[in-house]
């Protein structure tokens, strides 16, 4: 690895400085479809969640508008931490209108907001959760 100028170790990190998504997601559904065979997956249920959090002062009433949107940005949570509190994941904000105001970097919880009803993202979370409790 010194020869390739990547110091003299014992730990190397291998950086790759891009990301070709539109190569490997071919790989990725092939292997889903062909082998049943998931690519990136915690063999003990999710570890992390990305919780919704208030870009700016919002009052009650106001909708928010989900990922990359004017309302909220996500944060990465430990998973048992975040349903410890019933934080709100980003995936399930769009739409969500506040029940109350709520001050900017605050995070929201479920209890915050009413979520849209017959959401299927909604349902596979649920789902999740009851395919992989988290002992706290």
């Amino acid at each position: 690895m010194r020869f390739f100028k990547l110091g003299d170790g014992p730990f190397y990190v291998f950086y790759t400085p891009y990301h070709l998504p539109y190569i490997q997601i071919a790989s990725t559904i092939g292997r889903a479809v062909i082998l049943s065979d998931p690519t990136v997956v915690p063999i003990a249920g999710p570890v992390c969640e990305v919780v919704t959090i208030a870009k700016r002062d919002m009052k009650a009433g106001d909708r928010l508008d989900g990922v990359g949107g004017f309302c909220t940005y996500g944060l990465i949570d430990n998973a048992a931490a975040a349903r410890s509190v019933a934080a709100l994941p980003m995936g399930l904000s769009e739409d969500c209108v506040l029940r109350h105001d709520v001050l900017k970097d605050e995070p929201l919880s479920l209890d915050d907001v009413m979520l849209p009803h017959g959401l299927l993202a909604e349902a596979l979370w649920q789902e999740q959760n009851a395919r992989w409790p988290l002992m706290t």
